[in-house]
């Protein structure tokens, strides 16, 4: 698993490692607004999703086909491409990107004739989650997405089963915005903030390469948690001053 440290280059969000020669070309090039791609695209996602991949690009590029093409819309995919970027980030762009090029779920069922009311229920959901994630709400987050409601049961039901380690997802990024702000963190917080039993703690700070001290968790040293004071020194030369007083008077 990855370390849960704050991310400092963005090429793998750029040109991630998984994606094929194929749909690389496939996002860049004209053919990017080709309505006949979009198996294949839909395709990729679905790999994303079993596999454990992440390609914002590429689901962008699905999105903005359904918005060109509205009759070709699919509700699943819709809400894949939108719990993939959920879990992406807690801080970054991703899930408002994706949101912003949606139109409302009701237009989007009118376009293709479906009854399927789950697209209305989940969306708006799905944006609530966002909002908690990207305050940094994270036991509410945790309230909310295991509660009882029919939109928090139709995601477990129907489409986290069918993703690769997605609870893990999303305690690895609320790990890595922990980590953003914190050197140490007792395990009865993680426990709540990961919503993790108080014994899996433990294992789940070393997966992601964070040390143990008896019952807190200690965070590698990674620049944002651990910001040291500057000395500021100014080097100004007589005749600068000069000038400048002159410069000042005139």
């Amino acid at each position: 698993m990855t370390s849960a440290v704050p991310i400092k280059n963005l090429a793998e969000w750029h040109s991630p490692e998984t994606r094929s020669e194929v749909i690389h070309e496939l996002i860049h090039g004209v053919d990017r607004y080709n309505p006949t791609n979009l198996p294949l695209m839909e395709e990729y996602l679905a790999a994303q999703v079993k596999e454990g991949h992440y390609d914002l690009l590429a689901n962008l590029a699905i999105l903005k086909l359904y918005q060109f093409n509205p009759q070709h819309s699919n509700p699943d995919v819709i809400i894949n491409i939108l719990l993939k970027s959920l879990a992406a980030t807690v801080h970054g762009p991703d899930f408002n990107l994706c949101l912003g090029v949606l139109r409302e779920p009701t237009a989007i069922l009118h376009d293709i004739e479906s009854d399927d009311e789950s697209l209305v229920v989940v969306m708006p959901f799905l944006q609530d989650l966002h909002e908690l994630s990207r305050t940094c709400q994270f036991r509410k987050f945790w309230s909310e997405f295991n509660d009882d409601s029919e939109a928090a049961n139709i995601i477990r039901t129907r489409y986290i089963q069918q993703f690769a380690s997605y609870l893990d997802s999303l305690r690895l990024i609320f790990s890595i915005s922990c980590a953003s702000c914190f050197s140490r963190i007792s395990f009865v917080q993680l426990s709540r903030w990961l919503d993790l039993p108080s014994n899996k703690v433990g294992e789940w700070c070393s997966k992601i390469g964070w040390s143990l001290e008896g019952e807190t968790a200690v965070i590698p040293k990674n620049g944002d948690n651990d910001v040291k004071a500057g000395v500021v020194r100014e080097n100004v030369q007589l005749n600068q001053l000069t000038r400048l007083v002159a410069a000042a008077a005139a």
